[in-house]
């Protein structure tokens, strides 16, 4: 992976990041004779955010996405790993770098009738960032709060009104424009328009890049549907069961995807054409639980593209062009790999 682009490093990195829920205590699990049971939501996942730039992380629910971000902006606390903004970790910064960092990370939910305070009027829910870092004068917090309700294409009447009072795609925009009140450089959206109508989605996505382009923002942008992603993400992560299987420009990733499960995600995005078809297998049986994820290559039980090898040997994620890595033995080189196909 390039540690630059265009001379500049990363503003947000990860490296070597995990996360561990336990299902069950030590002691209850001694009971039975046998180790705790953990789901690895997310497993050493390294990726770098550039500024000015939106990184998509892709995958089906599950694939632990959402708890990636939470990680990214210490709202959890990693099993291992690091993240660094401007080279600085995170999770070992003291309570005023701390809540600098807060201010310039912000993040953008996936259920805005359930992340707005039911009791709050609109105004104050916007204004609410701006009083807990004392920005200004009460009149001037009130300024900022309708200018960005106006920026977001609501009105300054709608501060008067109750999140119960607003439409799905109003709140979304509510939401929205909280996260801008501190004037944040990186902005997590979480499935920002998953819950949205079709063209309502279209006209969120259409707000998040003219605000990315105004604002100058930084956008990690979190989703199951590769279709959303194409014509608004510069770079895309895609996800199995926590980790990163595929990484690359987004018009690369779209032109040629290399990794079977990112195939699998392709195919399943509707054509407008009922007369083209996608050529790629689809996958074999379920998805595993991630409470006991294969050996090996997580994918290797559904792969149609499977090898012997695969079921034993964990694929490291390589570079296989320019920005993009795959983590995948079809990669890998011929002569180190059996040549027998499985089941």
């Amino acid at each position: 992976m390039s540690s630059t682009i265009n001379g500049a490093g990363p503003l947000l990195r990860a490296v070597g990041l995990s996360k561990h829920f336990p299902l069950e205590s030590s002691l209850l699990a001694s009971l039975r004779g046998a180790e705790a049971r953990t789901v690895k939501a997310v497993e050493a996942v390294s990726l770098d955010v550039y500024a000015g730039q939106t990184l998509a992380i892709v995958g089906e629910s599950g694939s632990g996405k959402s708890t990636l971000g939470r990680l990214l902006l210490r709202l959890t606390r990693p099993t291992a790993g690091r993240v660094l903004y401007k080279d600085k970790n995170i999770f070992s910064m003291k309570r005023g770098e701390l809540r600098a960092f807060r201010r310039q990370a912000q993040i953008i939910l996936q259920d805005p009738y359930a992340s707005l305070n039911p009791r709050m009027r609109v105004g104050r829910i916007i204004r609410e960032p701006l009083d807990i870092y004392r920005e200004g004068s009460r009149a001037e917090r009130d300024r900022r709060a309708h200018m960005l309700l106006e920026r977001v294409g609501l009105t300054s009447a709608h501060a008067r009104a109750y999140p119960s009072e607003l439409s799905g795609g109003q709140r979304q925009r509510v939401g929205i424009a909280a996260a801008l009140a501190l004037s944040p450089e990186i902005i997590i959206a979480d499935e920002p328009t998953s819950s949205l109508d079709v063209s309502v989605q279209a006209q969120t996505l259409n707000l998040l890049s003219e605000l990315q382009r105004d604002f100058n923002l930084t956008y990690v942008f979190i989703t199951h549907d590769l279709g959303v992603v194409q014509h608004f993400s510069d770079r895309v992560a895609v996800m199995y069961l926590g980790r990163i299987v595929e990484e690359a420009p987004t018009e690369a990733l779209f032109a040629a995807p290399q990794h079977p499960y990112t195939q699998v995600l392709f195919s399943a995005i509707p054509l407008p054409d009922p007369t083209r078809r996608v050529n790629w297998d689809l996958p074999k049986g379920e998805p595993p639980s991630p409470l006991d994820p294969p050996s090996g290559c997580h994918f290797h039980p559904r792969c149609p593209k499977v090898m012997t090898a695969c079921s034993a040997i964990e694929p490291p994620l390589k570079a296989t062009g320019p920005a993009r890595r795959v983590a995948c033995l079809l990669f890998e080189a011929e002569a180190d790999l059996p040549q027998t196909k499985g089941d």
